[in-house]
């Protein structure tokens, strides 16, 4: 299976165009995805980018809230209603949305973050912060004999 991995940083022009990396587009095409599904991460520091397989895996785990639930509702409405499917087009570009760029931070660059299934377009400087406290909280809780506590911050 082919995973997004690494991080590569990209010019994002004025109006929201930008090249997918190579090896991005690589794994949506092996998947058989000529688009790629956007949409804002939960805090609204990033953008969510990921093939339609991984939306169908959402909208799953969706379907197995209570039908009435406000959990269920809320859920789908930050997922899916901010979602937009783009297409790729043959230089390999994307155009973002205006709203979702300025939401996110970013301006004339952009860092494309492998996560596996999925991957998030980030403000570089930004996620290199991010990705400095996520250093330390994982050194911190190795030095400290920590057992993983599925991400809490007991």
């Amino acid at each position: 299976m082919a995973l997004f991995l690494s991080t590569y940083v990209n010019k994002i022009d004025k109006k929201g165009r930008v090249s997918v990396p190579a090896r991005f587009r690589s794994v949506l095409a092996g998947k058989g995805f000529e688009t790629v599904v956007l949409f804002p991460t939960v805090n609204g520091d990033a953008i969510d980018a990921c093939g339609m397989d991984v939306m169908e895996n959402l909208l799953e785990k969706i379907g197995g809230f209570d039908p009435l639930s406000e959990d269920r509702e809320s859920v789908a409405d930050v997922l899916m209603s901010d979602a937009i499917e783009l297409s790729i087009d043959g230089d390999g570009r994307i155009m973002i949305p205006l709203d979702m760029v300025k939401d996110a931070g970013i301006e004339g660059q952009c860092a494309f973050v492998g996560r596996g299934d999925s991957f998030q377009i980030w403000n570089p400087e930004a996620f290199e912060a991010r990705k400095k406290l996520a250093r330390e909280r994982t050194r911190s809780r190795r030095a400290n004999g920590s057992s993983d506590n599925g991400g809490r911050d007991d």
